[in-house]
Order: C-alpha cells, then sequence, then structure tokens
C-alpha cells in the first residue's frame, strides 16, 4: 500500500520528513563509519584487546561491570549505553535503552538522531535516582586523578565523556564507563560500549586530555558524571566473571518520598 498525499500541504510536510530521515540516516553512515576501530591511529600507551583483559578483571568495579557488559544499541546511544551498564553493575539490570526513556519518546528520538550531552546524560542518570549525580567539569589534571583514585571504590561510578581523536585517532565525542584506576601504571580502565573495541587501559593524561576537548554542542568542556552516595543501596551480588565480587554493590533505584 503507497500513502500519497493529497493536499500540497501534505506533500511540502512529507518532503520534509523525507529529508530529515535521509540526512539523519546519512549522518548515522557517517557517524557509524567514525565509530570503528583504528588500532593503527591508536595514541602510543593505549592497550586494548584480549592481551588486557586480566589486568581489567583485577579491578573489583571494572568485575562488576562485565558480568553483563552491553555495548550501545545505536551509534548515538553511548551515553544511555554507559547508564545501562551502570545499572547492571549496581544490580538493578534494566531492558535495555529504551527503557531509560519510558514515557519520553521525543527525549530518545532527540538522542537517535543528535546524541546527548553531558548535561542531558546527567539528568537521564538523576531522574533514576540512583544516589548523588555530580557534573565534573573544567578539573585540574591533579583533582582529575582523584577522582580516578575513587573510581575503584564501589560506591561510586564514574562515566567519562571525552573525544575519541586524541585516545582513538579519529575525532568523535563519545561516553563509557570508568571501571577503576591502575595507580603503580597510572592508567585508567575504560570500559568502552562501542561494539568491537572492549576494555581499554589509558593513560591518565592521555585521558585528561581528552576530556578537556570543547563540546560544540554546548560550547562546554567535557567531562566526568559521577554517582556517589550509594552505599546505602549495598548488599550482596551474584559472581562476576573471575568468582564472586565481594563487597559489591547490589541496588534497587530509590524512589523519591
Amino acid at each position: 500500500m503507497r500513502f500519497v498525499p493529497k493536499s500540497p500541504r501534505m506533500r511540502w510536510l512529507a518532503a520534509v520528513l523525507v529529508l530529515v530521515f535521509a540526512g539523519a540516516g546519512g549522518a548515522a553512515l557517517f557517524a557509524y563509519s567514525l565509530s570503528q576501530p583504528h588500532p593503527e591511529r591508536y595514541a602510543a600507551g593505549v592497550l586494548s584487546g584480549g592481551t588486557v583483559r586480566q589486568e581489567v578483571l583485577a579491578n573489583p568495579v571494572a568485575r562488576t561491570y562485565l558480568r553483563d557488559f552491553r555495548t550501545q544499541e545505536s551509534f548515538s546511544s553511548c551515553g544511555p549505553a554507559s547508564v545501562v551498564n551502570v545499572l547492571a553493575s549496581l544490580g538493578a539490570p534494566v531492558a535495555g535503552e529504551r527503557a531509560l526513556f519510558a514515557g519520553k519518546p521525543w527525549e530518545r528520538l532527540s538522542m537517535r538522531v543528535q546524541g546527548m550531552t553531558l548535561d542531558d546524560l546527567a539528568a537521564l542518570v538523576a531522574a533514576r535516582d540512583l544516589g548523588q549525580t555530580t557534573i565534573l567539569r573544567d578539573l585540574s589534571y591533579e583533582t582529575f586523578l582523584e577522582h580516578l583514585q575513587r573510581a575503584n571504590r564501589l560506591d561510586n561510578r564514574y562515566i567519562v565523556n571525552f573525544d575519541r581523536g586524541p585516545v582513538f585517532g579519529v575525532s568523535v565525542g563519545h561516553f563509557s564507563p570508568i571501571g577503576g584506576y591502575d595507580a603503580v601504571g597510572d592508567r585508567v580502565v575504560l570500559l568502552d560500549v562501542t561494539p568491537g573495541y572492549g576494555p581499554s587501559l589509558i593513560p591518565s593524561r592521555l585521558l585528561y586530555t581528552a576530556v578537556q576537548t570543547i563540546d560544540s554542542a554546548t560550547g562546554r568542556s567535557r567531562g566526568l558524571l559521577r554517582i556517589s552516595d550509594i552505599s546505602a543501596l549495598a548488599g550482596p551480588v551474584g559472581p562476576g566473571p573471575d568468582g564472586p565480587v565481594p563487597g559489591s554493590p547490589h541496588t534497587t533505584p530509590r524512589r523519591s518520598p
């Protein structure tokens, strides 16, 4: 069955919609090509692939993620995918990214077309009522390191917003959870939500440089999203990829009174 608009106004609206969706499709294809891993472009010091998995699993926080880690469902959904993985790491999994936008179809459509900013993602996390949600921008390198060390605590979760360019060689904004920090090797555990990347170990100064870039959508620097004050939600969880994770938090979303 073919729909043919009868009035000029309807034909004009149909033409606009076709152009919008065609443009979105082209942008999606372009963004998808940018998001594909190109190891030959990775910055010096970036470690990834199967060889780093055992080092990553040595971190208790990373293990809470990797027992049920999910990659993003669309080219623009790295932010929601990061939230889905945070929830799963806390023992409060959701069915998928769509569940984060229940009752908010236009917000989901906007995300699918143009992605999300750090402020948008903070609002999405705050709506789950997991704990205190804090946006961390324009940090000094020393303060950035302090937060990386806190990322090893089971009562904290961090999502990093950064430009892939300085780290992976292709410039595009991105979100992914931080799975911990190796202070001895000065490397951040990045749990990349884009298919094909997997966990990576990234020198802290390099990730800091990528975080200090400007998001063209807001004109502001990128940053970290911290979810804290979740200790009251802690409880036992099931085994991770290498067996039980001692002291791992288990949560259910808290309801506002």
